[in-house]
Order: C-alpha cells, then sequence, then structure tokens
C-alpha cells in the first residue's frame, strides 16, 4: 500500500540532525541506519519493546541532550504503556519515530496484530490516547521532513511513518552490541563529562577507594534503611511499580527531590529506562517484586545481559516463608529463576546487612557489567515496612 522505503526516510532524517543520540530497533533498522550515519553516538538493534524505553531513559537523564528512538510498529505493539510514560514524563529533547510497515518484515515478514485487526490499529491514534499532544502520521518524505523540522516547537513528539516492506540490505554491523555499548557510552562520557564505567582499583596496582560512611541502621524501619542505603551508595535513579514491602522506601524516593523516581506500568518497561539512564551516567535501582521480575526475564537477558548494562534489581520476595499461600509457587523459584537468567544475588535476612550490601552490589555490577538482584526475606520487607 505504502511506496516510500524506510531507507529513504532515514536519509532524510540523517540530513536533518546533528549530534542527537540515537536508539534503534533490531535487524534492517539497525544496519541502514548505520550505513547512513555511522557514529558513536548511536545504540543499534535494541530489541522490541525495548527501544522508546532506551531512549525515554536517555532523555531524562540528560535533559540537554537531543534523543531520537528509531523504532518500529511491532516492537511499539509489544509495549505500547511507554505512551503513557512519555506524556508523563517526557521533557522537551525526545523524538520517537516509529517505521509502520505492517509486520515483522526483518523477522519472518509476518503480519502485526495491528494488520490483522478488521480496522486496523492508528498508532498515532494511540499515542495521542495515551496523552501526547505532539503526534504526526506521515507516508512520503516531504510530509516527514516538515513534522520534524517542527519538532521543536512542540516536545515530545511521536512521528508514525508508513512505509513499503521493501528493505535495503546493506550488510551487517561490524560490531556486536558490547563493542556497540563502549562505543556509546565513551562518546557519552567524553561529550557530557560523566563516568559511567567504574572498574576496581584493587587487583591493578592502585590503592582501593575508601568505604563509604554508612549511618548506623538504629532502631530503623525496614523502608527507611532501604531508602538510606540507596541514598548513602550514590543511586540517583530508580523506577517501580507498587510494592508493600517497599512502599515507604517509594515513598521516600518520590519526595526526594535528588532522585529521579519514575513509576512504570510495568517491570521490563521499567528496565529499559534504567537502560538509557546508565548509559547516560546516572546509578539505576528497580524496586519491583519477583513476579515482576518474572515477566521482566526478556527484557534483561535481551537488553542487560546482551549489552552488559548493570543495574541494581532490589525485589520483594513474594512467596517466601510468612507470606500468604497462593504466592507460594512464585517463591519457591525466585532463587532459581534468578540463577538460570545468570543474574548474581544475594539473600538478605538482616536490617544491617542492607546498606553493605548494595555496596558490595555496585562493586560487583562495575567490575562484572551485569545486573545484580538483592533479595530481602518477606518478614524482613515487613518490619515496619
Amino acid at each position: 500500500m505504502y511506496q516510500v522505503k524506510r531507507y529513504a526516510f532515514l536519509k532524510a532524517l540523517a540530513g536533518r540532525i546533528t549530534d542527537e543520540l540515537a536508539v534503534t530497533n533490531l535487524a534492517n533498522t539497525a544496519t541502514e541506519w548505520f550505513s547512513i550515519r555511522p557514529s558513536d553516538a548511536n545504540l543499534y538493534a535494541v530489541g522490541m519493546g525495548m527501544v522508546t524505553p532506551y531512549a525515554l531513559g536517555l532523555s531524562l537523564a540528560l535533559p540537554n541532550r537531543e534523543v531520537i528512538a528509531l523504532d518500529g510498529d511491532g516492537s511499539i505493539f509489544f509495549d505500547p504503556s511507554v505512551f503513557g510514560l512519555i506524556a508523563a514524563r517526557a521533557g522537551g529533547n525526545l523524538t520517537v519515530v516509529v517505521f509502520d510497515n505492517g509486520g515483522y518484515i526483518s523477522t519472518g515478514k509476518l503480519p502485526t496484530v495491528g494488520s490483522l485487526s478488521s480496522s486496523g490499529v492508528d498508532i498515532a491514534m494511540l499515542a495521542r490516547a495515551y496523552g501526547i499532544t505532539n503526534v504526526a502520521a506521515v507516508a512520503d518524505v516531504d510530509a516527514f521532513l516538515t513534522a520534524l523540522d517542527a519538532r521543536y516547537a512542540d516536545r515530545p513528539l511521536v512521528l508514525v511513518v508508513k512505509t513499503s516492506v521493501e528493505q535495503q540490505f546493506v550488510g551487517p554491523l561490524p560490531m556486536d552490541l558490547k563493542e556497540n555499548k563502549y562505543r556509546f557510552a565513551r562518546h557519552v562520557e567524553q561529550t557530557h563529562g560523566v563516568k559511567i564505567f567504574k572498574p576496581s582499583a584493587k587487583e591493578h596496582g592502585a590503592k582501593p577507594a575508601a568505604d563509604l560512611i554508612l549511618r548506623d541502621v538504629g532502631q530503623s524501619s525496614f523502608g527507611q534503611i532501604l531508602y538510606e542505603g540507596l541514598k548513602e551508595n550514590g543511586i540517583d535513579f530508580a523506577v517501580g511499580l507498587p510494592c508493600s514491602g517497599f512502599t515507604l522506601a517509594q515513598e521516600l524516593l518520590m519526595r526526594d527531590e535528588s532522585f529521579s523516581y519514575i513509576s512504570v506500568p510495568h517491570e521490563g518497561t521499567g528496565f529499559g529506562l534504567c537502560a538509557g539512564a546508565w548509559l547516560a551516567g546516572r546509578r539505576p535501582v528497580a524496586l519491583i517484586e519477583n513476579f515482576g521480575l518474572f515477566a521482566s526475564v526478556y527484557h534483561l537477558l535481551r537488553g542487560h545481559m546482551s549489552y552488559g548494562i548493570p543495574t541494581l534489581i532490589v525485589t520483594e520476595f513474594r512467596g517466601d516463608t510468612g507470606d500468604q499461600e497462593f504466592f507460594a509457587e512464585g517463591g519457591e523459584v525466585t532463587l532459581d529463576v534468578l540463577k538460570a537468567m545468570r543474574v548474581n544475588h544475594r539473600l538478605i535476612e538482616r536490617l544491617d546487612d542492607i546498606k553493605p550490601a548494595i555496596r558490595d552490589a555496585l562493586r560487583w555490577m562495575d567490575g562484572c557489567l551485569r545486573p545484580f538482584a538483592l533479595v530481602p526475606t518477606f518478614n524482613l520487607t515487613r518490619l515496619n515496612s
């Protein structure tokens, strides 16, 4: 139905941008963009449902840097709730381009759910329904450039681009995802003066950094200690969904203006924001329950583990001893799921272990560049919450 290739729109886009950070969808979107605009400011081949969350996390952590998401219709259908987060939290530096070719053309050429429905799914209308005001749908290059040039007037901008199913085969990316991560993060370090990589000095001939001074826990509640432990250890970006055991900590984080706390609709979306924030030099944490961890296995394996992106996970241990019986099955498999995912983790049973556990987890993540999960027991999280 639509005649213009995605490649033609990407070429037009490259002529309109300067030093924007770009996060691309997987497969041919990534290779086409690399062939047109090879740059260390590009993060390539982010998995479905994670492109726009990564870009949103970057834009929130770097409010003075332009960020563009090069997403696709299949990817947006994977997690449309990110539109609600954009409407609620995004600033004036985010542009989301959604290439809509009606199918998963790069991976099997099957139609998307939106194409199979009787009247189709209007992605632009969907974005507006979530509360984004600056939304445009275009099908030719001139209209695309007109909408793109007007993006500074009212943003964030979501630009839905109707394309043909034809692809430009330009060869593979010349790097794997971890090398791409290093190049991208070094570019951010150099252009923004932030420090993302923090390798340990313990085994490299340098005197190790002194331990942080952690305030004695005294008679504080679990929630107060968790909040203090995150703050004292330098965490400055948090995502979460409501967790009964984390309520106080989450409330304290929300009230603390030195923190960026983002309430997310899905744990996987939150991990995308954390990845983007870390790539911008922030120290993120995800506060979720273990069932939310199960829901975001894909996001961690396809994203954090593929690129080597560390995020601290603090997961509420529902189904642990003492919890209600209908959570039991989830509790029984929680630690095994973390082991199967190769996510290093630590079970925390004492209040005075919380702050040192956060410190040690961050040290491990800095050296290994992978997520680490802290799992406080159910009864611990109920100590005056």
